[in-house]
Formats: structure tokens, C-alpha cells, sequence
């Protein structure tokens, strides 16, 4: 038997010789190579999850960095409210032993 795939010349020759021989046909039919079992659906949807997985990754990457900057600079502004609130008290307790000085 010939397959479909088989040229009419490489059948005639298998057979003449009573031998089974395998020869590749020279050509390839359309849709051949193709794979059978492809979902256009399945491969979007495959897709699609995987944006939105890696999307997902990203922002939550910035928000951390946004968070931590933000901590960064909140801590930065009590530490500086801290060290203006000891310089005041230390200006304040000068002017105090200053005036109880100009007083005796």
C-alpha cells in the first residue's frame, strides 16, 4: 500500500525491489508540521495568567520600595524634629541661666 505521503515514484521503486524501503517524501503538506493539539484559547489564557502573575510581582516590588522609601523619609523628618526640639531646649536652658545670672 502507498501512503499518502508517498510519492508515486519512491512506491513503485519498494515495491520492484520486494524490500520495504522508508524514503522521505520531498515535500511537506499543508498543515503537516503543525501541531494537532494547538488551543489558540488555551495558549492566550496561558498567556494572559503569566502577564498578570509577573504584573503582579512587579508592582507589589515598587509598592515595597515606595513603602520603604516613604519609612526612610518619615524617619529621617522625626529624627530632625528630635534634634531641633533638643537644640531649642538647649538654647532655651541658656537664656534661663543667663537671665538668673544678669538677675543676682
Amino acid at each position: 500500500l502507498r501512503s499518502c505521503h508517498e510519492p508515486a515514484m519512491a512506491s513503485a521503486v519498494s515495491r520492484a525491489a520486494g524490500k520495504a524501503i522508508q524514503a522521505v517524501p520531498d515535500y511537506v503538506k499543508f498543515g503537516e508540521g503543525a501541531s494537532k493539539n494547538f488551543g489558540f484559547v488555551r495558549h492566550v489564557a496561558t498567556c494572559m495568567t503569566l502577564g498578570l502573575g509577573a504584573g503582579m510581582v512587579w508592582k507589589t516590588w515598587h509598592w515595597n520600595e515606595k513603602r520603604y522609601i516613604a519609612q526612610y523619609y518619615a524617619d529621617l523628618a522625626k529624627k530632625e524634629a528630635k534634634e531641633e526640639a533638643d537644640r531649642q531646649a538647649t538654647i532655651k536652658a541658656k537664656f534661663a541661666e543667663l537671665e538668673s545670672r544678669l538677675a543676682h
